[in-house]
């Protein structure tokens, strides 16, 4: 199981943040980092109003087998028992494609927590196999794409029900 300790993500800032695998017991955390969450953030991740993550959702992100279904959660410098962010892939079953995802607080967005949480994730996912990530980004959402174009990886994009679905290849580059 890739990164079952913590480790230290230091921000552009400097800010010291503790990084670790999500757990089972992570779901009430993460619904309030959902309800700390602006309208605007959570209508960019969920592609809609969400009044709050309902316990069947949070139960849903939390539970995850750490191969095929992995997130990383940052946790909140002044208190380790909240979480500020948090990135997630689950695999498309029968392929090496996974859906990612992220979430970031608004205090910590544009301060290099999601690209940080991001690169830790894709390491996990290389080891486990996963070939390439699909996200599904709302058109306005100009930070998680520039978050993925500053990744340097091979990446295509297309149109898909009214969002942008990029897809990042992580797969070395076999040509060069």
């Amino acid at each position: 199981m890739a990164m079952s300790g913590h480790r230290v993500l230091t921000l552009r800032d400097g800010t010291c943040l503790l990084v670790r695998a999500i757990r089972a017991e992570d779901a009430a955390a993460l619904q309030r980092l959902v309800g700390r969450s602006s309208d605007r953030s959570v209508e960019l991740r969920f592609f809609g109003p969400l009044k709050g993550l309902s316990d069947e959702m949070a139960e849903r992100f939390t539970n995850v087998d750490g191969e095929d279904r992995f997130a990383l959660v940052a946790l909140a410098p002044e208190n380790p028992d909240e979480i500020v962010g948090v990135v997630r892939y689950a695999r498309e079953a029968g392929t090496d494609g996974a859906e990612y995802a992220a979430l970031i607080e608004d205090r910590f967005q544009g301060r290099g927590l999601g690209i940080g949480l991001t690169r830790s994730l894709i390491e996990a996912a290389r080891e486990n196999g996963i070939g390439h990530l699909y996200a599904m980004v709302m058109r306005e959402n100009v930070g998680m794409l520039s978050l993925l174009r500053s990744l340097d990886l091979p990446e295509r994009k297309h149109w898909r029900d009214g969002a942008e679905q990029v897809e990042i290849d992580l797969k070395p580059d076999t040509a060069a």
